[in-house]
C-alpha cells in the first residue's frame, strides 16, 4: 500500500485512511501500570483504552483497520471508535510522537 506522508503541523489532517507509525525517537514506558509514551519534548500519560489502540499501531493499519478490531473487541459503535483514535493520532501527530500517513484507497 503506497503512503503518502503528511507534514506536522496546523494542516495535519487525520481520517479513516490514515495509517500512524512511530518515530524512532518515541520512548514508550510502563509505570505503575500507566503506559507513558514520549518524544524528545512531550510526554503523555495514556488511559487504558488509549494505550490498546497505541498497541495497535503498526505502520500499516489504518484508523479504520484499528477501530474495527476495538469495536469487535469491546461491541461498541465503530464510528464512534474512529472519531476517538482520530483525536488521539491528531493529537499524538502534533506533538511528533507518531507519523501519520495517508494509505491509499485500495485498504
Amino acid at each position: 500500500m503506497p503512503l503518502d506522508e503528511t507534514p506536522i503541523g496546523k494542516n495535519l489532517q487525520v481520517g479513516p485512511g490514515s495509517v500512524a507509525s512511530l518515530p524512532l525517537n518515541v520512548k514508550i514506558r510502563n509505570h505503575r501500570g500507566t503506559t507513558v509514551v514520549g518524544g524528545y519534548e512531550h510526554f503523555f500519560e495514556l488511559t487504558a483504552s488509549a494505550a490498546h489502540i497505541w498497541r495497535q499501531i503498526d505502520g500499516k493499519r489504518t484508523v479504520s483497520d484499528i477501530a474495527a478490531l476495538i469495536a469487535e473487541e469491546y461491541e461498541i459503535d465503530q464510528e464512534s471508535v474512529v472519531q476517538d483514535i482520530v483525536e488521539l493520532f491528531t493529537e499524538l501527530a502534533q506533538h511528533d510522537v507518531v507519523n501519520i500517513a495517508q494509505g491509499d484507497s485500495r485498504s
